[in-house]
Formats: structure tokens, sequence, C-alpha cells
């Protein structure tokens, strides 16, 4: 559980980082609207709170951030708010959201989340976690490439992977094998010499998704 603070008052977040703590999340602040929607993408929030008063010189920000966002939860406090919170009034009802959106994230990425070996691939965020390294992927070689995790260790077609890929009718009949090449290619480059491994090519069939690593 991670939660994002945009509030003008550094004190603020640093009383609040006690209740966010205790609820064994982690927490970073903001004080404006300027830098949340790159933020949102390094950081990928569970939460974000935001002070009302941010939206006064920062909507335009905000409405392109949430765009970019996923339609995250979000907190909007007032100034009363705020004081709520630090006095202890309404820190119970923030923490039992919190426990709330906890429970509900660690579904999601369950269901969202495929693990090859090292290599773990998140849908729901379009990145693809390299160990300790996050990547984002082109639209068409992030499908490739989930496409593989849906079925590690089986031969995905060629046919199937172009449909997946850019649409079985905008394929239009034209052959994209030489395509579907050049981005697997670019998608092993991506990967780095690590991970490259894991997409296999069987000659005549297609590609394969395993780990390099593994035993089996």
């Amino acid at each position: 559980m991670h939660v994002l603070v945009v509030h003008s008052d550094p004190r603020f977040f640093r009383e609040l980082k006690q209740l966010i703590v205790a609820q064994d999340a982690t927490g970073a602040y903001l004080p404006s609207l300027g830098e949340l929607r790159p933020q949102i993408e390094a950081q990928f929030p569970d939460l974000i709170v935001l002070e009302h008063q941010c939206l006064v010189s920062g909507t335009e920000a905000l409405a392109s951030a949430f765009r970019r966002s996923q339609r995250l939860p979000m907190v909007f406090l007032t100034t009363a708010d705020s004081e709520r919170i630090r006095s202890g009034e309404e820190a119970n009802r923030l923490a039992g959201l919190m426990t709330h959106l906890r429970s509900q994230s660690d579904q999601r990425r369950a269901q969202q989340i495929r693990q090859i070996g090292q290599m773990r691939i998140h849908s729901g965020r379009m990145r693809v976690a390299l160990g300790d390294r996050w990547v984002r992927l082109p639209p068409i070689q992030f499908r490739i490439l989930y496409h593989l995790a849906l079925a590690p260790g089986t031969v995905i077609p060629h046919r199937e992977l172009i449909d997946v890929a850019w649409g079985a009718a905008a394929s239009g009949g034209e052959d994209r094998s030489g395509f579907l090449k050049v981005h697997i290619m670019q998608l092993r480059r991506t990967l780095g010499p690590e991970f490259k491994d894991y997409i296999q090519t069987v000659r005549g069939q297609g590609y394969v998704l395993v780990d390099p690593n593994s035993d089996d």
C-alpha cells in the first residue's frame, strides 16, 4: 500500500506519515500538483490524499494526472479536514479507508501480475519488472509479451501473436510476420542481456516465454 500526499504544508505530511506507517504502508509527499502526473507514473500509488487548496491553481494538472491514473482513489481534504486528522478526529476513518483499499489493491495486483522467473508483468500498469527494475514497453510489444506470459512454456504461433499485437481485423490479409520479428528483436533488446533469453524462438512455429534459469 503506497499513499501519495499532495499538501501545501509539509508538517501535515510528517504527521500523517505516522498514521501511514502504522497501517504498514509507505508514503510520499508533493507540495503541489505540478509533478503529480510523473509521480503517479513513477510511484504507482494506491491512494492520493489531496489538499483542496491545491486545486485553486492546479485543475489542469489534476485533470491530466487523473486521465493517467486509471481512476485511482483520491481523498480531498479541506483545511478543516486536515485539522481534524491532525487532532485525531478523522484519523480512524482515513485508516479504515486505507485498510479497505489495501485489501482491494492486493487482490487486484494478484490478478494483474504474471511472474516468470525474475520477470513480473503487470497488466494494470502496463509495465514489466525485471528484478528490481521497472520498464515501460510500447503497447504492441507489451501485448506480445503479456500474451506469451499467459501460457509460459507453451509455443504461441506467429499468427496468434500477430492477431494479439495488431488485431485480427487490422491485419487485413497483410503478412506482418516481418513486423512481428522486428518487435520481438526490439523487445529482447529492451529486456537486456539478463532477460532477453526469456523469449525463445521455435523455428517455423512461433515464440515461447520461459525462465531460462529454471531446471524444469
